[in-house]
């Protein structure tokens, strides 16, 4: 290779090196919130931005490289949770397995009626509150047009409302 292929080697992977730095810990959060894990959430983390630098000289010239990462890490989340709900059905038709309820801290207890909701209000929940991403940010990372993140929210919201009311945990 050549030095200019050489220094444009270096100016992506330094690209990348900043996109990284900047992204990591809000994919984290969020992964966070969908899976209840931090060390799940930091793997499937990892996963998602090992695939952006694989594809590095394509995801930068996206508009929204950001957005394609997280829409990869929540489509890993995703398959995640089918994987697991296989294996649990699978064990449960084996053996019956017992569990321990624990004690949760308040934040968590929160995130578990969020998890319970339908995958799609979950995720725009998280993406809106974890994240902080607009209307328009969350429609690029779900792959949905912005009304739908509207209503998918506003759903979300609802049916939240109605679960936490229902626990009285609001008025």
């Amino acid at each position: 290779m050549d030095e200019s292929g050489e220094q444009a080697e270096v100016a992506i992977r330094a690209g990348f090196d900043v996109f990284y730095a900047d992204n990591y810990r809000p994919v984290v959060a969020l992964l966070s919130a969908l899976t209840r894990s931090r060390w799940v959430a930091e793997d499937l983390a990892q996963e998602a931005f090992l695939r952006a630098h694989r594809e590095w000289a394509d995801v930068q010239r996206f508009d929204a490289p950001a957005a394609w990462v997280r829409r990869v890490a929540i489509n890993l989340a995703r398959s995640r949770f089918r994987r697991l709900r296989s294996e649990a059905a699978a064990r449960l038709r084996l053996r019956p397995v017992q569990t321990v309820a624990e004690l949760e801290p308040a934040d968590e207890a929160f995130w578990a009626e969020v998890r319970r909701l339908p995958g799609r209000q979950a995720q725009a929940l998280a993406l809106r509150y974890v994240d902080d991403l607009s209307i328009a940010q969350i429609a690029a990372v779900m792959g949905v047009a912005e009304g739908t993140v509207r209503a998918v929210l506003t759903q979300g919201r609802a049916r939240l409302q109605r679960q936490l009311t229902a626990k009285g945990w609001i008025d």
